[in-house]
């Protein structure tokens, strides 16, 4: 059962608690993978386990309820003989007693408040085509680098916290991930705009960041992001 426990364990870190519940089978899928790589994880266990987490057996364990009242449980819901039951309430007992439970705890939103103490860059490049009011259409190309730090910590917070419930171990970089990806998308959405904003006139690239970004920006910092540096321009193809 060791190997079990450490696998779970992982797959905390990494996934926070919510996703025993939300996706046991994600958790059933990762130990029979690695138990097709030796990993010493027994296939009986692994579904042992995706019937358990399904039933919510972690959820007792992790509120702190005695062996006997979770084997009375797995028992009742799973028909298993006393020591097989046992075995399975031992194995979530391990995973979460005191020890490991305090580590989480600690480590808590870390991961938020390391990226809140650091400034990012964010680097930036997207496509689309100009539709003249001639019927020709010109392939354009735009690229920023928006460079950001943390000026209101609550804000960011809140905008962020359906990521950290679900996982409030989030490292530095995947909150960063988080937000890139937010922000680039915009950004495509931005470029679209500012592009199809006028088929006579061409768009302006050296004018998108700033004049074809303000609603985005005035988003950013509605997350409690402050904008230190923000530049971009793009270019035009009129070849044939």
């Amino acid at each position: 059962m060791n190997d079990a426990v450490q696998f779970l364990k992982d797959y905390i870190w990494k996934n926070g608690f919510e996703k025993l519940s939300e996706n046991p089978f994600s958790v059933y899928e990762g130990m029979v993978k690695n138990c097709k790589n030796g990993s010493g994880i027994d296939p009986k266990t692994a579904r042992l386990v995706l019937v358990t987490l399904l039933s919510k057996t972690h959820e007792m364990a992790r509120k702190g309820l005695s062996q006997e009242e979770i084997v009375d449980h797995i028992q009742s819901e799973h028909c298993l003989n006393k020591k097989a039951a046992r075995d399975i309430a031992s194995m979530y007992l391990e995973l979460f007693n005191d020890e490991n439970k305090k580590s989480w705890d600690d480590a808590l939103e870390s991961g938020f408040e390391d990226f809140c103490e650091a400034e990012w860059t964010i680097e930036w490049e997207g496509t689309c085509d100009w539709h003249t009011k001639y019927g020709r259409s010109f392939p354009c190309s735009a690229w920023a680098s928006l460079t950001v730090n943390v000026e209101d910590k609550q804000k960011l917070h809140n905008h962020l916290a359906s990521e950290l419930k679900a996982n409030p171990f989030l490292s530095e970089d995947d909150i960063y991930g988080i937000l890139a990806k937010e922000i680039e998308d915009g950004l495509d959405e931005d470029m679209q705009e500012y592009c199809d904003a006028d088929d006579y006139y061409e768009p302006v690239w050296e004018d998108f960041a700033g004049e074809g970004t303000y609603e985005s920006e005035e988003r950013w910092k509605s997350w409690g992001l402050e904008i230190v540096e923000f530049t971009g321009s793009g270019d035009i193809d009129y070849e044939p």
